[in-house]
């Protein structure tokens, strides 16, 4: 082979693994654009940006956003701007809304078997609800939101409407008896405190001060934190540790929107939930002994119950006659969910 044969074979050589190079990094810039395409998705909530929610919200956006260099951006919207929650998980059936963060009594209305969550005493305390929002027995729970359209990512906020009241302290079921209590108008809830024995209205929360002040009722259920926001303290004297009914929420993604996603997307978000509900379970959590504090600074008087298992008997009726509207396999599931407490 002559010396110029040869010249002309290494030039050819050196251009095919040029053009083999070029192809490979050509070929993994395109894979990597296809795996970081530009998404930009909006989450929804009702309450305002100083709430758990809002913060929990920020959270996952910051986490998101860092892990894919800005190319998933999420714009929040709270206060309900785009909506109400039933408005919401309506658009989100469609994909036109990606993501929210729903209490589970509205989204009990469009996956039935969440009515579990309004249940008395399927969870008995916030490290119940914590066990039980990361046990497997949640699957079924999401497996029926997912037939429904949604996504729940996460379960989160391991807090409960305690009764906060005026008259006499309540240690025993009976005690109910002769106190009338505003509860949220769900149907669930207000059987719940008329099989403990209570009177039961349902008005505008914002309705609730007067009423206490007027003596049109006796007492009020919701979490310590917004109780004292609301200074119903001013207006009553005990405040109770039965976990009668809960306060949870949960991330929740459009499935259409979740199912568009590249792969490494998908598992970006889950962690990015994961990140944004334990920052809003601390928050939470320090946030309801601060105002439990707070308010027996005030003067209210911490009626402490230790065994839950008569309030548990009293109201069972209440679970059993709502469980026989839901699928069979949803008792179980809050059969599940209770001895988790045992353990």
């Amino acid at each position: 082979m002559s010396q110029k044969m040869k010249v002309e074979r290494k030039i050819t050589l050196r251009s095919l693994v040029a053009i083999v190079l070029f192809a490979m990094i050509f070929s993994i810039a395109n894979a990597s654009a296809a795996e970081q395409p530009k998404v930009k998705w909006k989450i929804s909530h009702t309450l305002n940006p100083a709430s758990v929610y809002h913060q929990a919200a920020l959270k996952f956006k910051e986490y998101v956003e860092d892990k894919t260099g800005g190319n998933f951006t999420i714009t929040i919207h709270h206060s309900g701007t785009l909506g109400w929650e039933r408005e919401v998980l309506e658009a989100m059936q469609l994909g036109t809304i990606e993501a929210t963060i729903p209490s589970l009594g509205p989204f009990a209305v469009f996956v039935p078997s969440y009515n579990v969550f309004n249940l008395p005493f399927t969870f008995q305390g916030p490290d119940h609800m914590l066990a039980a929002y990361q046990s497997p027995v949640m699957d079924k729970l999401k497996a029926a939101a997912s037939d429904n359209g949604f996504i729940v990512a996460e379960h989160f906020l391991p807090t409960f409407r305690y009764p906060l009241y005026k008259g006499h302290p309540i240690k025993t079921p009976g005690d109910f008896k002769g106190l009338k209590f505003r509860t949220m108008g769900v149907p669930a809830h207000i059987d719940t405190y008329k099989a403990l024995g209570a009177n039961v209205t349902s008005m505008a929360f914002k309705e609730v001060y007067g009423a206490l002040q007027m003596g049109t009722i006796d007492g009020v259920e919701n979490y310590y934190n917004n109780l004292y926001t609301m200074k119903f303290q001013e207006q009553t004297k005990y405040i109770s540790n039965l976990p009668i009914l809960n306060n949870a929420a949960a991330f929740v993604f459009s499935k259409i929107a979740f199912d568009k996603l590249p792969e490494n997307y998908k598992t970006i978000l889950m962690d990015g939930v994961k990140v944004g509900c334990d920052y809003g379970n601390k928050i939470a959590i320090a946030e309801e002994e601060k105002a439990l504090a707070a308010m027996q600074k005030e003067g209210i008087v911490k009626v402490f119950v230790d065994d839950f298992g008569p309030f548990i008997e009293k109201s069972e009726p209440v679970s059993k006659k709502y469980l026989q509207e839901m699928e069979p396999w949803v008792a179980e599931v809050r059969k599940e969910i209770m001895d988790l407490a045992k353990k």
